[in-house]
């Protein structure tokens, strides 16, 4: 079983199903998906059986049915993603538990290794870089998921190993999200321990030599110049630019029109034209708060909302034992304001049904 285990963690946590897909062929990723769904059952299957966790079911279920009796014209695939969001969530309890930090340190390590190989071998793809993860918002959340991670991790050499490895993956994403999360997770560090100073040192180490030795690299240019700019303690305009708060004031005139129960499945998530008549709409409300707002209503945005919050504040009560618990609690909040694709993003459900069980044990 520990060998099952572990294919299923590099399948979720490589991003691989969507990798191969985008790389090698749809088929090899259709076949890596359903293939990663089949291992959960099998493994559900062979082992002791597991009291679900409620709240995400009763969000699940939420969320579906009232969407979709909003409005049923965008539900070609609902089905199957309905399907594979309750398979998820039900069967992969007793794998969340088998599973220790440690594990799942070292998975997100190895992943991140594929942004750093992405940044130094492939040439001529933007110069954002995200591995196996095709998203470097999406790889910057690993980046921070695996430094937050590391704060559990005992053995001193591994831990600043992987925290060196982790900024410098998470540094050529160049995404805004990840520097911000990597700013205050250093800064956060020192009220743990004064010790951790070193951690905050090495960080503007990396960062300066990043910044300083970014033009030998085919790195993006507005991205390093915008870094740069913060060397200088001044905040370049592509810092700001097109912001994710100009892409959510696209979609707030659509909630406040129907605030309590939404405006249906997938209105908000850029799979349609979401807001009528503006053609930005095709890429989505990029906030998962917002999106089930706008898809589902108020009642269900509130539940969701409790749900992570909850995390926060348990995080906070449990900060001085397991400081953990908070940092990766409050990335996650801060990586879902940027990204609308939350029912089948099964990293991101893995990762929040991994963190109700710490904290319920």
């Amino acid at each position: 079983m520990k060998n099952l285990k572990l294919i299923i963690l590099l399948l979720i946590f490589w991003n691989l199903p969507s990798f191969a897909l985008a790389h090698i062929s749809s088929m090899s990723g259709t076949f890596l998906s359903y293939g990663t769904f089949l291992l959960i059952i099998v493994y559900f299957f062979f082992n002791k059986k597991e009291r679900p966790i409620i709240p995400f079911i009763v969000l699940g279920l939420l969320y579906f049915v009232i969407s979709v009796l909003v409005d049923t014209q965008n539900t070609e695939n609902f089905i199957v993603t309905f399907i594979k969001y309750f398979i998820f969530i039900i069967l992969v309890i007793k794998l969340l538990k088998d599973t220790t930090d440690k594990e799942i340190f070292i998975v997100l390590l190895l992943g991140s290794l594929s942004i750093i190989y992405e940044s130094v071998f492939i040439i001529d793809i933007g110069g954002r870089f995200s591995g196996f993860y095709l998203n470097p918002n999406f790889a910057g959340l690993i980046c921070v998921l695996g430094y937050c991670l590391s704060l559990s991790i005992d053995n001193k050499m591994l831990r600043v190993f992987g925290q060196i490895l982790f900024s410098i993956a998470g540094l050529v994403t160049f995404s805004r999200t990840f520097l911000l999360l990597w700013v205050l997770i250093n800064i956060i560090s020192l009220l743990i321990s004064y010790k951790n100073v070193y951690k905050t040192v090495i960080g503007i180490v990396l960062f300066s030599l990043f910044v300083s030795l970014g033009d030998n690299f085919d790195f993006n240019s507005r991205r390093l110049d915008a870094f740069k700019s913060i060397l200088d303690g001044k905040i370049s305009d592509e810092m700001v630019e097109d912001s994710r708060t100009q892409t959510w004031a696209l979609y707030y005139y659509k909630v406040l029109n129907k605030p309590f129960f939404g405006n249906g499945y997938l209105s908000f998530s850029g799979k349609t034209d979401g807001i009528g008549e503006n053609s930005d709409s095709i890429q989505g409300a990029h906030n998962t708060f917002l999106m089930i707002l706008g898809e589902s209503g108020i009642f269900v945005f509130l539940y969701f909302t409790a749900i992570y919050g909850g995390f926060i504040v348990t995080g906070i009560r449990v900060f001085k034992d397991e400081p953990f618990i908070f940092l990766i609690s409050f990335s996650l909040f801060m990586y879902m304001l940027t990204s609308h694709n939350y029912f089948d993003n099964y990293l991101v459900l893995f990762v929040s049904l991994w963190l109700y069980i710490q904290i319920g044990r």
